[in-house]
C-alpha cells in the first residue's frame, strides 16, 4: 500500500533509497560538463580539441600530445602556460631540461607563474650516503626530510602528484594550477630505469595507479594536466607504423589526445612567406616555418577525428591564427566565389554587404576586429554543428558493408575536398 502511495504521488523509491544509503551516487542531469577550457594559443587548435575558439585543454582533466621529435610536443603545453587563467604551472621535467626556462623565455611565458621540478622514475626510492646504493621504496617509507644521516630521498612521479592534488583538495584551493609532464615516456620503474633490472610490468602497473589516483582529485582542485609522450616504431603494422609508449594507461585515461605530424607545406603559409622562407634555408638563419598537422585521436567532446593544420615559427612558436582560413572553409563557413572568398553575414562593408576578398587578404581583414569576429564565427560555428548533427540522425547503416560504403563515401569527399584545396594554393593571375 506504501508503495503504491508513493507512485501515485509521482516520487521515486530509488530515489529515497539512493538519498539515504548511497549519498554519493551523482545525478548526471545535474552534473556540469567542463565549462572551461585553456587557450592553446591557436584559434584552429582550439576548436577542433572543444568546437570552441576560446579554449582547447578542458580544466581539471587530462590532455594528451604525442608525436615525433620536433613536432612540437613539449611546445604545446608550454603554450598553456600564457592562459591568464592559471594561477600557476608545475613542470615535471624528466628529460632534463627539455622543457625548462629557456623553453619557457622562448614563447613569452609569464615566468613568475612557472615551479619546476626534474623526475626520473614513477616510484619512489632512496640512496645509501655511505656505498651510493640506490634502493626502491613504497611512497609511505619516504619521510618529509628528504635527506638523513643515512640515505638521501627521492620522491616519484605519482607521490608528487599525489602530495600536490592532495594538499590542494585538503586546502580547498580555487586556483587554476596546470601540470605539465615532460614527457612521460621517459618515467619508468626504479628498477627499469636505475637499478638496470628486468621491469616486469612494473612501469605499466605505475602508469595505471598514476592515472587512478588523478581523475578524482583533478576534478575538484581544478588542476590540468597536460602531457607529452612519444611514439616508437611499429614494424607489425606498415598502416600505422607509430606507437604511443606507456601501454594503454595513457592513452585511455586522457579527455584529449592529440597526435602531432610536421608536414613539408602548408596551405597557410602564403606564397610570400614561402619564397622568404626558401631564401632564408640558404642563409645561417636556416629554417624557421614548420607546419604541423594536429589531429584528435580521441575526445570526450564530440572532436575525435577532427585535424587542424598550424604554423610553428621558431622564431616566436605558435602562431594563433595559422589554420583558421582552412578550418572555416572546411565547414562551410567561409563560401568560395571564383578566385575570391566571403565569410556571409560576418564580414561586412558598412552597409551590411558581404565583404569578398582574396584568401592572402583574410587574415588582415579577421585582424581589423578579431574580438567581434570570433564571437560570431563562434555562434555560426555552433549552428554548423548542429546541421552536422542532424545530417548524421538521418544515417541509417543496417550493418557491417553499409557502415564501410558510408565511411568510403566521406574518404571520397574528403579527398575530393583536399584536390580541391591543393588546386586553390596554385596562384592565379588575378591573386599575383
Amino acid at each position: 500500500m506504501a508503495a503504491k502511495k508513493k507512485e501515485e504521488s509521482g516520487g521515486s523509491i530509488l530515489d529515497d533509497i539512493i538519498n539515504s544509503e548511497f549519498t554519493m551516487m551523482k545525478d548526471l542531469s545535474k552534473e556540469e560538463e567542463a565549462k572551461e577550457f585553456i587557450d592553446s594559443g591557436n584559434y584552429a587548435l582550439n576548436y577542433i580539441c572543444s568546437k570552441r575558439f576560446d579554449g582547447a585543454y578542458p580544466v581539471g582533466q587530462i590532455s594528451m600530445f604525442y608525436g615525433l621529435s620536433g613536432t612540437g610536443k613539449s611546445m604545446l603545453p608550454a603554450i598553456a602556460s600564457k592562459d591568464p587563467k592559471i594561477s600557476r604551472v608545475i613542470v615535471l621535467d624528466s628529460e632534463g631540461g627539455g622543457t625548462g626556462k629557456s623553453l619557457f623565455q622562448f614563447i613569452n611565458a609569464p615566468m613568475e607563474k612557472v615551479r619546476y621540478m626534474t623526475v626520473q622514475t614513477l616510484d619512489s626510492y632512496r640512496v645509501n650516503k655511505e656505498n651510493g646504493k640506490i634502493e626502491e621504496i613504497s611512497d609511505k617509507e619516504v619521510p618529509s626530510k628528504m635527506i638523513t644521516d643515512t640515505y638521501e630521498y627521492h620522491m616519484g612521479l605519482i607521490l608528487i602528484m599525489k602530495k600536490l592534488l592532495y594538499a590542494l583538495e585538503y586546502n580547498h584551493s580555487d586556483e587554476k594550477i596546470l601540470i605539465i609532464i615532460d614527457s612521460i615516456s621517459n618515467m619508468k620503474s626504479v628498477r627499469a630505469s636505475l637499478l638496470g633490472g628486468e621491469d616486469m610490468g612494473k612501469t605499466n602497473k605505475l602508469l595505471n595507479q598514476l592515472f587512478s589516483s588523478l581523475d578524482n582529485t583533478l576534478s575538484a582542485t581544478n588542476t590540468t594536466v597536460l602531457f607529452a609522450n612519444k611514439v616508437y616504431t611499429n614494424l607489425n603494422n606498415p598502416y600505422d607504423p607509430w606507437v604511443i609508449a606507456g601501454g594503454q594507461s595513457v592513452i585511455y585515461n586522457p579527455s584529449i589526445n592529440i597526435r602531432l605530424t610536421a608536414m613539408s607545406e602548408g596551405s597557410d603559409i602564403t606564397d610570400a612567406q614561402m619564397k622568404e622562407e626558401k631564401l632564408r634555408r640558404k642563409t645561417a638563419l636556416g629554417n624557421s616555418l614548420k607546419v604541423i598537422r594536429a589531429t584528435i585521436s580521441k575526445s570526450r567532446f564530440g572532436t575525435e577525428g577532427r585535424n587542424a593544420w598550424v604554423v610553428l615559427d621558431s622564431t616566436y612558436g605558435l602562431t594563433k591564427n595559422s589554420g583558421l582560413f582552412d578550418l572555416l572553409y572546411d565547414f562551410g563557413a567561409i563560401k568560395k566565389n571564383g578566385t575570391r572568398y566571403s565569410v556571409p553575414g560576418i564580414f561586412v562593408d558598412d552597409d551590411g554587404n558581404d565583404i569578398s576578398f582574396f584568401k592572402k587578404d583574410f587574415l588582415e581583414l579577421f585582424g581589423k576586429n578579431e574580438k567581434e569576429y570570433i564571437e560570431k564565427l563562434q555562434l555560426k560555428m555552433n549552428e554548423i554543428e548542429e546541421d552536422i548533427k542532424k545530417k548524421r540522425l538521418n544515417l541509417n547503416v543496417n550493418d557491417i558493408d553499409e557502415a564501410e560504403e558510408a565511411m568510403d563515401e566521406d574518404e571520397i569527399s574528403n579527398t575530393s575536398m583536399l584536390s580541391a584545396m591543393e588546386a586553390e594554393m596554385e596562384p592565379s593571375g588575378e591573386e599575383a
